[in-house]
């Protein structure tokens, strides 16, 4: 069976925030075709325990990619090799990373400016593993689609099942508009599938990128953050042309709460809440008060109490 379906949907690698509650949290509302871990890094993973590390905690693998991020080749083949051992749906070679604590090292979207050594990084992670192997990326550097294609066409010939583009520029950041025809340039011009990446904020985002792109799945970040549920959303809209009733957005904060409880020692679970909470309050009217409120939380039992004493509504 192909990794990528007619029309996958993905929920985007985020530190801090991809992490196993987070993910169980969109299973509860239906879950996605492939969950991509937090960005794990490639010196680290062969020495990391699942039983210690709070980075290799998961419910199950089964729709579960693991991201790595170096530019060591032997060492990204060793880091895809230990995680391999989990039998995870896939491993993602991170490409697209545009902080400057991770192209500092030549990690991310850095290793776009060396073909060589990106080709080097690629084959050796794909001879390390028999399991589905993707690269999520940029446009690099520039908009410069003659060499975007040249890259995707190495990335193609080295072995990658799929791609992931987020159509922004390294110095783009998180600003400016995501440039979805370049998704649609690489999708007419390669054999794999090709996933797009940026800009959807609602369903109707999603339907207008599938219709402008053609691309082969969508991934979706931080509005993952804000409506765990949008994935459901954008599969029933396909479907029957509809959307479910918009679940209860306290309900889902104290899910994740919970949840972290469930996973996470209460000092990470309280730091990870703090971290996510900005996203999933961003919908009610006085999100700052709520996050406000919710952070001075000591505990989790004390966490769910203030959440129960908030009266406002989205």
């Amino acid at each position: 069976m192909p990794v990528i379906g007619k029309i996958s949907l993905l929920m985007a690698p985020m530190v801090d925030l991809s992490h196993v509650a987070f993910r169980e949290l969109i299973r509860c509302y239906g879950g996605c075709d492939l969950f991509y871990s937090e960005m794990l890094n490639s010196r680290i993973i062969p020495q990391e325990s699942p039983l210690k590390s709070p980075y290799l905690k998961w419910a199950k693998t089964d729709d579960l990619v693991f991201q790595i991020v170096g530019s060591d080749p032997s060492r990204m083949a060793d880091a895809a090799r230990r995680l391999s051992l989990f039998r995870p749906k896939g491993i993602d070679i991170n490409m697209g990373c545009w902080l400057k604590k991770i192209t500092r090292h030549g990690w991310g979207v850095a290793l776009m400016k060396d073909m060589r050594l990106a080709r080097n990084v690629t084959e050796a992670v794909r001879e390390a593993v028999d399991l589905p192997v993707s690269v999520k990326m940029r446009l690099g550097y520039s908009n410069d689609r003659k060499y975007l294609l040249d890259f995707a066409k190495m990335l193609e010939s080295s072995g990658i099942d799929f791609i992931v583009l987020h159509p922004r520029t390294a110095e783009d950041g998180l600003r400016k508009s995501a440039r979805w025809e370049y998704i649609a340039y690489l999708k007419d011009s390669l054999d794999i599938p090709v996933i797009g990446n940026g800009d959807v904020g609602d369903v109707q985002d999603a339907l207008d990128m599938l219709a402008q792109t053609g691309c082969d799945g969508i991934m979706i970040g931080r509005q993952a953050l804000r409506e765990p549920w949008i994935f459901r959303d954008i599969r029933q809209m396909l479907n029957d042309g509809k959307i479910p009733p918009r679940p209860d957005i306290k309900k889902a904060i104290l899910g994740l709460a919970k949840l972290l409880e469930k996973y996470f020692t209460e000092e990470l679970a309280l730091k990870r809440f703090r971290k996510a909470i900005p996203w999933l309050a961003s919908s009610f009217k006085f999100d700052h008060f709520i996050v406000k409120e919710l952070s001075r939380a000591k505990s989790i039992k004390e966490l769910e109490t203030r959440m129960d004493e908030i009266r406002v509504t989205p």
